[in-house]
């Protein structure tokens, strides 16, 4: 049995939530991974790592109340005043929810359950030094009840619950503590190692974990100064120092272009070779940044202009210079791992584009469509940026009425 901190007497388990939060600093943020397997997907290990966590793994083993003495034993190793979360994915998930609703371990600040098959009572409590966040997968749930008669608690029945896919999105139920639901997706989505893994899924999931264990360690994310030094490597065309900035399994995709690269060396020679050079007079204005609420993911509005002065084959694949003024608005959305591009996905109005350089006209309806009263294509220039930069336009408006 793991040794008791000195910490651990019924007055320090009657603090109320921001005596803890005052306690709750440490230098670095520790971290055990847990699941039934005797070792771990690496490539998970170190998605942890690559954010600041110190991570240790402690297989599940037999089980039993000597896995959750096993799992302290592992967090005390840290230090005397390290506090550590736990991450636990399958039937380890399980069976760590259940061990830590009673407020006993006073350095644990976390619990992060991946797709367990069973989880407490809806009217479960933890304790308010905890943060607990459940990822949960399948098509249900086991929900642990506590029937009691006269006041005397009966044996523990499991009741089985479907699980709604909610709209795609994850939906959070109404349990005591935050539990999301993925559609589609099994057991082990979030593990690179197994059939089931879903990036989709476990990107999501991912950033609900991270933002998590950033409010229970009082972490704060220097991603947005990662990425704005990452952009102004790229755009000065110091591709080599820009792609020490950029993760070996990494991946940029422009959407309507179909341009990028799905790892570093890929990136290397797009960067290279299809995005620079830029027009002498390419410009970049920030119209508005929302960073997620885990710090690494970033959307960014900006306002492009430039004069297509030269070939551009990120934005106008294959066509020559038309010497055409543009202006766009186009949307990034990026996600930074440790302080380096994981993912960037850019969309922007490519009609827009096209009418703007003379390969496409509003008036270029086809016959057919001509004969059904179509007498324009509902397409715009430069009005659409000029618009967003202005906050709206009545034109639109207009458009939709008549």
């Amino acid at each position: 049995m793991a040794q008791k901190s000195a910490f651990d007497t019924p007055w320090f388990n009657r603090q109320d939530k921001s005596f803890f939060n005052s306690l709750n600093q440490t230098t670095t943020p520790h971290l055990l991974l847990t699941a039934e397997t005797e070792d771990f997907d690496e490539e998970t290990i170190q998605q942890w790592r690559d954010e600041g966590f110190d991570t240790a793994y402690v297989p599940l083993l037999n089980g039993g109340n000597q896995y959750i003495n096993r799992l302290h034993s592992a967090g005390d190793a840290f230090g005397v005043s390290e506090y550590y979360a736990i991450v636990a994915y399958g039937d380890a998930a399980s069976l760590v929810l259940q061990g830590h609703l009673k407020p006993n371990h006073p350095k644990l600040c976390a619990v992060i359950a991946y797709y367990p098959s069973t989880i407490p009572s809806p009217h479960s409590k933890y304790p308010p030094s905890i943060k607990v966040l459940a990822h949960l997968a399948g098509k249900d749930i086991g929900v642990q009840k506590h029937p009691e008669v006269l006041g005397i608690q009966g044996k523990t029945k499991t009741i089985h619950k479907t699980l709604t896919p909610g709209a795609g999105y994850g939906e959070i139920l109404k349990y005591g503590f935050p539990a999301y639901t993925y559609a589609g997706v099994e057991s082990g989505f979030a593990e690179r190692d197994l059939d089931e893994f879903d990036p989709v899924a476990e990107s999501v999931a991912f950033t609900r974990s991270l933002h998590t264990l950033r409010k229970a360690f009082r972490l704060d994310s220097d991603a947005e100064t990662a990425r704005d030094e990452l952009v102004d490597l790229t755009a000065a065309g110091n591709t080599e120092k820009a792609v020490t900035r950029i993760r070996p399994r990494a991946h940029v995709l422009n959407g309507p272009t179909l341009t990028g690269g799905t790892d570093s060396k890929e990136l290397s020679e797009f960067y290279t070779k299809h995005f620079q050079p830029l027009p002498p007079d390419f410009r970049a204005r920030l119209l508005s940044r929302t960073v997620g609420n885990d710090g690494s993911r970033i959307v960014d509005e900006l306002l492009i202009t430039f004069t297509h002065s030269q070939p551009l084959a990120w934005i106008l694949p294959g066509i020559p210079a038309s010497k055409k003024r543009v202006e766009v608005v186009m949307v990034s959305v990026v996600r930074m791992v440790g302080g380096k591009l994981e993912s960037e996905h850019v969309y922007w109005d490519q009609a827009s584009v096209l009418v703007q350089v003379g390969l496409l006209s509003p008036k270029m309806v086809p016959e057919a469509w001509k004969k059904r009263g179509v007498e324009e294509l509902p397409v715009w220039g430069a009005e659409s940026a000029r618009a967003m930069r202005r906050g709206g336009s009545k034109r639109v408006n207009e458009l939709i009425e008549e």
